[in-house]
């Protein structure tokens, strides 16, 4: 099956989680002997991360073909609509470069609703099956802004198929749009799987948490919980990967709490750095507000991590008593709890079950092989309308 998808973009040493997830479910559909071409619009302010024009990059089989002329900020000025009809125009002239090179699709796969929604200006234009897929942690509030509900509304009663990430955002699309869809979890890339470590506790024993630094992640919990139970042993450590907007107030956070040789906030990594801190440490944990279905879980379930994380979204569609503990959101003392109970119960966690378990329910090729399953429907969906 040849399949055209639209994405945020791809994965650079400047911005090494940006477009990860297309990534990893592109180069999984191709592993699974599929054709894969990838359309972007990158419309980010700083200039300094891409060329102008359409660039092309190839990568494991993959064609990345990307149109960036000038960030989105300047045609937002006019109007956001504006801004999506300009985001349109970009996608067709990159869809009639692939179409020349590679033929026409078989299914055009939009990531989140704002590529979908561009999925339709190809669908309608070209007469081409589409599936859209759903990531966006905005549509657990029961308010939209009015650009979102705007475009949502256009890909969703439009698409041919619709993909949700986790049971609770499947639920939140039906009660927003009256759309119902097939729930198809997050993929964990296969570099994860060849680092399974060996759980046990030593000396140095170290929580390990992933993510943007920004106020739904719950960072600021997680150090708080963090100096209750450090209080009682010292030689525990804390490390944070990402970047965003709260580093600086979890920065001061942690200094004013006197745990700067405690909490190491170590900023954006690539998967290679992410697999060998994840390989260093003892335990994962996840402290969000809210998520839909964290692929950082996945990440640490594959190294044979035991996981806590706060009892939100899709969180407890793949945390059980074999491999985590849940808790309840917003709960310090629940989270200090379960981080003591991890440290004091560390050799009960069996690695090799665990990082197995993920493996079954989440590798590449289970993914995939789910998503070709939808992507036949709409395409015998729209034949059936032709």
């Amino acid at each position: 099956m040849y399949i055209l998808m639209i994405a945020r973009g791809y994965p650079t040493e400047e911005d090494p989680q940006w477009g990860c997830f297309e990534q990893d479910q592109a180069e999984a559909l191709c592993n699974n002997g599929h054709q894969v071409v990838v359309l972007s619009v990158d419309s980010r302010f700083l200039w300094k991360f891409r060329k102008v024009g359409i660039t092309h990059y190839s990568k494991n089989g993959v064609n990345y073909y990307n149109s960036f002329w000038f960030p989105g900020v300047l045609t937002r000025t006019i109007s956001r609509k504006f801004n999506v009809f300009i985001k349109k125009c970009q996608v067709d002239k990159l869809y009639k470069k692939v179409e020349f090179l590679y033929g026409r699709p078989d299914v055009v796969y939009g990531q989140f609703f704002f590529n979908t929604d561009i999925g339709v200006y190809l669908q309608k234009k070209y007469n081409l099956p589409l599936v859209g897929i759903e990531h966006a942690g905005r549509f657990n509030s029961d308010r939209l802004d009015s650009i979102t509900k705007w475009m949502a509304t256009n890909a969703y009663a439009n698409a041919d198929e619709i993909i949700t990430v986790s049971q609770t955002l499947r639920k939140r699309i039906l009660y927003h749009f009256k759309r119902d869809s097939y729930v198809i979890h997050n993929l964990v890339n296969n570099i994860f799987f060849d680092s399974v470590r060996k759980v046990e506790k030593t000396n140095s024993f170290s929580f390990v948490s992933t993510g943007s630094l920004v106020y739904g992640k719950g960072f600021d919990l997680l150090i708080e919980a963090f100096s209750l139970i450090n209080r009682r042993n010292k030689d525990i450590h804390l490390v944070i990967i990402g970047d965003g907007v709260e580093r600086q107030n979890l920065q001061k956070q942690i200094d004013n709490l006197k745990l700067s040789h405690n909490i190491h906030l170590v900023g954006k990594k690539t998967k290679g750095e992410i697999v060998q801190i994840l390989s260093d440490s003892s335990v994962f944990i996840l402290p969000s507000r809210s998520e839909n279905f964290s692929v950082s879980i996945l990440e640490g379930l594959a190294v044979g991590l035991p996981v806590i994380a706060t009892l939100c979204g899709g969180v407890k569609e793949c945390i059980n008593e074999k491999n985590g503990l849940l808790v309840p959101v917003e709960n310090v003392p629940a989270l200090a709890d379960a981080m003591k109970k991890m440290y004091d119960t560390l050799g009960e966690y069996d690695s090799q079950e665990i990082a197995q378990d993920c493996y079954n329910r989440f590798s590449p090729s289970v993914i995939s092989d789910k998503l070709v399953d939808v992507f036949q429907k709409a395409v015998e969906k729209k034949k059936k309308m032709s």
